[in-house]
């Protein structure tokens, strides 16, 4: 009992093992005071000193941390400054500012462009009553000199109110463009359109993102791209590309080969046979970048990709084999690998290794086929 007040109520209830709420329960009940705050006030004298000296040096002389005096001073600051609350416009100056914004840049026209409106604010004198869709009735105070002035509630200078042409623009134009014209932050408008129930992929929205993609589909940006893509050295040592060889060409079982079997039956049912690589594509890989070649022979990057791959391991298997006798037929060209569903013979994997099972035993009855023999 002498514990109660003299400290938190959760460390009493962690002290003597019981929940912070009962404990709280308890000092209520006795009528004892609130324990004293861990909380350290600012005083006058420290906001002085916060003001006068750099944070270093006022973080060691109060002992606290220099975040803590930053954040102090900046709050210092804004107080101190006058002016610090936005002057609000009255009814004859709002219909004053109502004109053409002036943009920094032909960019930033583009990106807070509307795509409908016009949209003008409802000139209400001050002290009139507009029905807000977010808070009700609110009394107008002033309005915002931004470049489309809009009305304030009063007591909140940044509290717009939401009402007639603001809520065609939150349900019609982008965030960018909202938070421009009537001088909000694009969080505001976030919240704004969350509250009201309005989708976030609006017509102005949805302008903006096919700006981006149509900039992403440039010849300058996909160059910046592949730049950023592809030029960069092999990261993979030659002992971990021999142990993803080794993994590659154990033997496959039967269960592995009934699945791969029925996973290329659907996809050659839906998509036709794969085509077949000739000599010449084989060469231009390697000689250009990925994107440019799967370009240039209309496949998919994802392609080209792995076909590199596989003429990467193969060439590098040949090397380490250059020396020793080999013991089994020379293996396969990729182009015979390539076309062997065409002769509707077995296709193995290219440059098969030295003491490697017979490939004819490998293949099943249930192997690939691209059609009916």
């Amino acid at each position: 009992m002498r514990l109660l007040g003299t400290q938190p109520d959760a460390e009493v209830g962690r002290l003597i093992g019981r929940p912070g709420k009962a404990v709280w329960a308890k000092r209520k009940a006795l009528g004892i005071a609130d324990p004293p705050s861990l909380v350290r006030h600012w005083t006058n004298d420290e906001d002085r000193l916060v003001l006068s000296q750099p944070a270093g040096d006022a973080a060691r002389s109060l002992h606290r941390t220099v975040v803590a005096i930053r954040i102090r001073k900046r709050k210092l600051l804004r107080a101190c400054k006058p002016g610090a609350a936005p002057r609000l416009l009255g009814l004859a100056e709002a219909g004053l500012r109502i004109e053409v914004p002036r943009y920094d840049s032909k960019e930033q026209e583009e990106l807070v462009r509307f795509v409908g409106g016009p949209y003008a604010p409802p000139l209400v004198a001050v002290g009139g009553w507009l029905k807000c869709a977010l808070r009700g009735d609110l009394q107008v105070a002033g309005y915002t000199n931004a470049p489309i002035p809009w009305p304030v509630a009063a007591g909140h200078h940044k509290q717009l109110i939401v009402c007639g042409d603001l809520v065609k623009a939150l349900q019609t134009e982008s965030r960018l463009a909202v938070a421009f014209h009537f001088g909000m932050s694009r969080q505001w408008v976030s919240g704004s359109r969350r509250r009201l129930g309005i989708e976030r992929l609006n017509a102005g929205s949805e302008r903006l993102f096919w700006r981006t993609v149509n900039l992403a589909r440039t010849p300058e940006a996909r160059r910046k791209l592949s730049r950023k893509l592809e030029g960069h050295g092999d990261t993979m040592t030659p002992e971990a590309r021999e142990e993803l060889r080794r993994i590659q060409q154990r033997p496959k079982t039967r269960a592995w080969k009934e699945r791969m079997s029925e996973h290329w039956s659907r996809r050659f049912a839906l998509l036709g046979p794969p085509q077949a690589w000739t000599e010449d594509e084989l060469k231009l890989i390697g000689t250009k970048p990925d994107r440019e070649v799967a370009r240039l022979l209309n496949r998919s990057l994802s392609a080209v990709k792995a076909k590199k791959f596989q003429l990467r391991n193969r060439r590098g298997h040949q090397t380490s084999d250059s020396t020793r006798q080999p013991d089994s037929a020379p293996p396969q060209k990729a182009a015979d690998v390539a076309t062997g569903s065409e002769r509707e013979g077995p296709a193995t994997a290219p440059g098969v290794p030295n003491r490697y099972p017979d490939p004819k035993e490998l293949v099943t009855e249930d192997r690939i086929r691209t059609s009916e023999p």
